[in-house]
């Protein structure tokens, strides 16, 4: 079930430095002009930078919340500051001078999983804090996929959501990882009673409804949170898969397509994606979409080994479609519908020409 312009990040210590040495500098001309009995104009003292606090969630790529990571906050002068996640991929740093940063994250259990280049500039948010949300991938690059940076929406850096629903939120994730969907659905409602615009509890709620089947309501939270932040990834992908089960398959490449922007390199848009061009018969973007999802090695993007069959098989290369069913069930050989594909690779090898 992916962030914007910038000031010196050193600012906020150097105008400290300026203020103080302007303050020093003010005494003494003031004793010099009384001694002389001449007015002097005393200098400007500068204003130090606000002070705020960088937070946020961290999420493994299937989307479930990432303890034990050391995500590492960058300033322009490039000076580092480390934190931690906790067991429910929460982390903060306290006492950012306001200006520009870069983000980046890093599993300390499975080192290949990180993100990196996720650009925040505190300057855009009102508030005192600036949320944001990380996703994990595999640190290789698989071959054929340009990395690109994750950019945060200006609605998510002027966000202002009230401490309960946020806890509220947090409990949910809590539940979700605990495996208790109907207590994190409950949490989940709570926060956006609380906070009405919380387009990020929305789109989870989305999810755990789309898991319970819900689709109609779920349609409607994925919609709901749209509307406040067109940009939010999660909440695109999520109305592209419910556009894609009302056959509504334009509809759902052009939301997809919108995922793929603003979260690059997720599995699983890509997976939806390349089922939605091969609806539209789009092949080769619609292999391309695939074969991308394919190569992050996630059991989330598995199934597109079947829809790759499909396209092999709609091309008549009935044995390569064929392998790619084969690749599926030895690497879910307990799948609900084993036994289907099963039949579908027979037929398939039985049409394939001798070698």
């Amino acid at each position: 079930m992916t962030r914007p312009g910038f000031k010196d990040a050193k600012a906020g210590r150097v105008g400290a430095v300026l203020a103080a040495g302007g303050l020093a500098a003010a005494l003494f001309l003031c004793a010099a002009a009384s001694a002389a009995g001449q007015p002097r104009e005393l200098p400007r003292i500068t204003q130090p930078s606000r002070v705020l606090t960088v937070q946020g969630q961290v999420s493994l790529p299937e989307g479930m919340p990432a303890g034990q990571v050391m995500v590492t906050l960058i300033d322009r002068g490039g000076v580092p500051r480390h934190a931690y996640t906790t067991e429910h991929g929460r982390f903060e740093f306290e006492g950012i001078p306001e200006g520009a940063y870069s983000l980046s994250a890093k599993s300390l259990t499975d080192p290949a999983l990180s993100v990196e280049g996720v650009e925040a500039d505190t300057t855009r948010t009102a508030t005192g804090s600036l949320n944001i949300s990380l996703t994990l991938r595999k640190d290789a690059t698989p071959p054929g996929v340009t990395r690109k940076p994750e950019v945060l929406t200006a609605a998510e850096a002027e966000q202002q959501v009230p401490k309960p629903a946020r806890r509220a939120f947090r409990e949910a994730v809590k539940f979700r990882e605990e495996n208790q969907p109907e207590k994190a659905l409950e949490s989940l409602s709570r926060a956006v009673e609380l906070y009405p615009d919380y387009f990020q509890a929305l789109a989870e709620r989305a999810d755990l409804l789309v898991a319970r089947r819900k689709l109609a309501e779920a349609c409607k939270d994925f919609e709901r949170a749209l509307k406040l932040n067109p940009r939010y990834a999660p909440a695109l992908r999520g109305a592209g898969y419910c556009k894609l089960e009302n056959r509504e398959f334009a509809e759902a490449a052009a939301h997809l397509e919108r995922a793929a922007t603003a979260q690059p390199n997720n599995p699983g848009t890509l997976l939806l994606l390349g089922i939605a061009y091969l609806e539209l018969d789009r092949r080769d973007e619609a292999r391309a979409a695939l074969i991308k999802a394919l190569a992050f090695n996630v059991p989330q993007a598995a199934r597109a080994h079947i829809y790759l069959g499909k396209l092999f098989a709609r091309e008549r290369l009935y044995r390569e479609a064929a392998d790619e069913l084969r690749k599926y069930l030895e690497a879910n050989p307990s799948a609900p519908d084993a036994a289907e594909l099963k039949a579908v690779e027979a037929q398939w090898r039985a049409l394939a020409p001798s070698p």
